[in-house]
């Protein structure tokens, strides 16, 4: 989970960590490295950040659960319906422009 967060944030990564989780920098720098496990309080602030879709994405990876394929499916289901809201508006501003 943490190396997609390197992945997502790699300048200043330990602050961007600490900014989500209200943990120091420093022991955001030693989880980072391996050097300190991540605590109970850590990760749920990581899971309500906006980083917390591919956390939990990440925790879970590989997982059989029932309930967890649902939730992908449904996560899914959700970005094609923002994909499809978005360019029902474009294509809605486009007509606008050709009717002008």
């Amino acid at each position: 989970m943490l190396l997609k967060f390197q992945k997502q944030f790699p300048r200043q990564t330990a602050l961007e960590l600490a900014l989500r989780t209200g943990a120091s920098p420093r022991h955001c720098e030693r989880a980072l490295g391996g050097y300190s496990q991540l605590g109970e309080r850590f990760l749920q602030a990581l899971l309500r950040s906006d980083f917390g879709k591919e956390a939990l994405l990440s925790i879970m990876d590989g997982s059989q659960a029932r309930w967890f394929g649902r939730f992908k499916r449904q996560i899914e289901v959700s970005e094609l319906r923002r994909a499809v809201a978005l360019a029902q508006r474009g294509l809605e501003a486009l007509e606008r422009e050709a009717a002008e």
